[in-house]
């Protein structure tokens, strides 16, 4: 179970990333889409069934999704100090210390992160209400509003086909490299410690901001406000009608973008391991 639930964490970031990136390099947030009323886009290309292209307001499931995929970040960020071992524990300490750099409010939003200056069973307490009701509870939310919003009304059997297929692969996974947690929190790190790899790329830029001056690693964190803040705002800057010179700027920023987050990963899988 601890396995499944380790690797399924995986699958569900990069399923949401990889449909978040299709949806902006086809443009799809601008409103048009098949309608969903006779079965979904996947089911009516298979079946070569004929469905009427219909305007929707897509940018609207375009923002419940970005919203979806902050929530999944927020459920791997909660679930690192549930763990409760060596790496989750210290995983948690620098994260929340580059919180902390933040001006002005860094040492209030820690503490609200925490329920105090230090991790304490307060701070397991809080991860664990978010994790297991608030987080789930916003997801059912924003997923109810993200199918409203594509006007989906049902599943379908090939749809509940590719997610027995995705919980079997998980569960051989399981069995082949089951997943283990490290030692008990301690006064010293005894294993290598690097973010999981959607932040590899984040890593880097924090260990780069950190060779300047610690005080500077708040800019990790506006970068980050800064990404979810546009991720927000490309239904209202891309609105306009699809042209050939529009994709192909899409295109070009949306390759742009991945590269820079494939090189820094790839750089910030090969750095070598940072001491809290």
């Amino acid at each position: 179970m601890l396995s499944v639930h380790h690797y399924a964490t995986d699958v569900l970031i990069a399923s949401t990333l990889l449909h978040l990136i299709r949806v902006f390099f086809m443009g799809t947030y601008k409103g048009k889409l098949y309608a969903w009323t006779e079965g979904s886009y996947l089911i009516s290309k298979l079946q070569r069934i004929h469905t009427e292209v219909t305007e929707l307001k897509l940018g609207n499931a375009w923002i419940s999704g970005v919203v979806l995929l902050l929530i999944t970040v927020l459920f791997l960020f909660s679930g690192y100090l549930l763990r409760w071992d060596e790496i989750g524990y210290y995983s948690i300490q620098i994260t929340t210390s580059i919180v902390a750099y933040t001006p002005v409010i860094g040492d209030t939003l820690r503490s609200l992160i925490l329920g105090g200056s230090e991790i304490t069973s307060r701070s397991l307490a809080r991860f664990y209400i978010a994790h297991a009701i608030l987080l789930p509870l916003l997801y059912l939310l924003f997923l109810g509003l993200h199918y409203y919003y594509i006007k989906k009304a049902r599943f379908y059997w090939l749809e509940v086909g590719v997610g027995s297929v995705t919980l079997g692969f998980l569960l051989l996974v399981s069995v082949l490299s089951p997943f283990g947690l490290a030692a008990k929190p301690s006064a010293e790190l005894t294993v290598s410690l690097k973010p999981p790899w959607l932040f590899l790329w984040l890593y880097v830029i924090e260990r780069g901001v950190g060779y300047i001056s610690p005080r500077f690693n708040f800019v990790n964190i506006l970068l980050l406000l800064s990404i979810l803040t546009l991720l927000f705002l490309v239904p209202y800057i891309d609105s306009g009608e699809e042209k050939p010179e529009t994709k192909k700027k899409r295109t070009i920023v949306g390759i742009a973008s991945l590269t820079f987050f494939i090189l820094l990963s790839i750089i910030g899988y090969l750095w070598e391991a940072s001491s809290p």
